[in-house]
């Protein structure tokens, strides 16, 4: 009999009956003060933010909060002490307070001393300042003024990974690999996931990140309900049509669990599976990553970064793959999705050893972000990716999602060939005479004409 370990059954035990989803608010749940909390103009009803103007930073970002973003509660680090700031903009201070009068009486009786910012706009995250000039506010009430200790401290604050990816990495993707926007727009015309860059939801946050060695991944995922809507998808991309986002058929998501190296990862087709589990308590996500929508097509994009110090310098390797599957409705052998990779586009650059010694020691961020060396390599196999990218074929999807019988229900093919007679009858009688209907084997031949017309 094989052997478990304590530590891989403890593992085992704890996943079987723990959402780890959850886990995310567990400042919360054990009484922390957040160092962030965004201000709305309503109560929130959300669980552990009943009847609260402050509201969870994720659902903030997300959209989900009620009400409107007026301010933020930081922390002054000098004192320790909450702060709580709203934002009035263009608006005069009268006006702000005469339109929010009751919510700002039950701030104040929440929260104490209100203070505001004199700024345009509101930042949509947390207001932190990272170059020299303080962070002055103002008493809702008196007008005094205070400055507060919001200087980000790199040094202790921001890990190594993050501060990486904030002041290298994310910059230059966004540069160099997606700043005009071809790739994007290319990446939507071939049916393929389009890359997010620093949405922390599709990243790797679990991999080596430091000057020796970094991993960086992003994976995304389109899911069809059926092959049919995969096909209208592929065909409109193709036509470069309109669509709405009402008339959006497939899904954009991320999925939980990719990259962990704790418990086991879930398969990339969780949610093409006919279970369903509910949402989760906290968070309202969806249970164990499963959906109450089953989809048929799933289409995954996932871009890689490394960088190591090798032997020969600092080496960076950045790879771009795309899989999709789909389940055959009428195949009873196929029990799940399989996902097939379709592209598998790859570039490398090594900056000489020399070059790559003046990176100094692993506790240095700076000696990385900073390396101009390190960043035109980087640059170099991002300018080559993109390359190969916009190289794809369009019409490859299209064959891809191209609608074989035996993918069908016998609805969709009564519906189907109900189509097929619709359009020939409206040819006929444009023609202004009685035409024969066109047989199977010239229809097909009239779209590989069409296929070949894209083609130059």
């Amino acid at each position: 009999m094989k052997e478990i370990l304590k530590k891989d059954l403890m593992k085992q035990l704890v996943e079987s009956h723990m959402e780890v989803d959850e886990l995310a608010d567990f400042k919360k749940q054990q009484g922390i003060e957040k160092s962030w909390e965004p201000i709305y103009s309503e109560p929130q009803d959300t669980k552990g933010y009943e009847g609260s103007y402050k509201a969870r930073g994720s659902e903030h970002i997300a959209g989900k909060s009620k009400g409107e973003h007026l301010g933020h509660k930081v922390i002054d680090k000098t004192t320790g002490e909450s702060v709580y700031i709203l934002y009035p903009c263009d608006s005069q201070v009268e006006d702000f307070v005469s339109k929010h009068k009751t919510a700002l009486e039950e701030m104040k009786a929440e929260f104490g001393t209100l203070y505001i910012r004199k700024d345009s706009s509101i930042p949509c995250r947390e207001p932190r300042i990272t170059g020299t000039n303080p962070m002055d506010v103002y008493n809702l009430d008196t007008d005094e003024k205070r400055t507060i200790d919001n200087k980000v401290k790199f040094a202790s604050e921001i890990s190594d990974s993050e501060y990486i990816k904030r002041y290298l990495i994310y910059p230059l993707i966004n540069q160099i690999l997606l700043g005009d926007g071809t790739v994007q727009r290319h990446l939507e015309k071939c049916s393929l996931p389009k890359i997010k860059v620093s949405d922390r939801a599709n990243l790797d946050r679990h991999s080596t990140f430091s000057n020796n060695e970094l991993t960086y991944q992003t994976l995304n995922f389109n899911s069809y309900k059926d092959v049919r809507d995969f096909f209208n998808a592929a065909v409109r991309n193709v036509q470069d049509g309109e669509v709405t986002q009402e008339e959006k058929d497939y899904r954009e998501y991320h999925l939980a669990r990719q990259f962990n190296k704790v418990y086991y990862n879930w398969e990339k087709t969780k949610k093409n599976t006919s279970l369903w589990r509910g949402f989760t308590p906290i968070y309202n996500l969806e249970a164990s990553g499963l959906s109450s929508q089953t989809f048929d097509v799933t289409v995954s994009s996932l871009l890689t970064l490394k960088g190591k110090i090798d032997p020969y310098g600092y080496k960076w390797s950045v790879n771009f793959t795309t899989e999709h599957g789909k389940q055959l409705k009428d195949n009873q052998q196929l029990g799940r999705v399989k996902l097939a990779k379709d592209y598998e586009l790859n570039s490398e650059d090594v900056v000489s050893l020399a070059l790559s010694n003046s990176l100094g020691s692993n506790s240095n961020k700076d000696s990385l972000v900073k390396n101009s060396d390190v960043k035109e390599s980087l640059i170099k196999c991002l300018e080559d990716i993109k390359q190969q990218i916009l190289q794809i074929p369009i019409q490859d999807q299209l064959k891809r999602a191209k609608l074989v019988r035996f993918e069908l229900t016998p609805e969709e093919k009564m519906d189907l060939k109900r189509q097929r007679q619709e359009r020939l009858s409206g040819m006929n009688q444009s023609q202004g005479e009685e035409q024969p209907e066109l047989n199977e084997s010239q229809i097909n031949t009239i779209v590989q004409n069409v296929l070949r017309e894209i083609k130059k």
